[in-house]
């Protein structure tokens, strides 16, 4: 039984080495750094479908809550706006 229990530890312990690893750091300065109405407002002028489930996703790995409101608002009126140049 021993053997079993070290093997669950490592299993767990390397699934979590990897979970941490899948969130690069690209990913984290993204989430700490954003502007999330520009963010937004880039989104819909890309053509991108709204990206927030998914940045929320990336965002609650890492321990950080997108400001939801302000990336909704960037993405309704980015059609509207003159071209971000990023």
């Amino acid at each position: 039984m021993p053997t079993i229990k070290k093997g669950l530890t490592f299993g767990a312990a390397a699934t979590a080495v990897l979970a941490l690893a899948a969130c690069g750091g690209g990913d984290q300065r993204l989430c700490t750094e954003a502007n999330w109405y520009q963010t937004g407002v880039y989104h819909a002028q890309q053509g991108y479908e709204n990206r927030l489930e998914k940045l929320q996703g990336i965002c609650a790995d890492i321990g950080i809550v997108p400001q939801a409101s302000e990336y909704s608002r960037g993405y309704a009126q980015g059609p509207t706006l003159p071209r971000l140049q990023l």
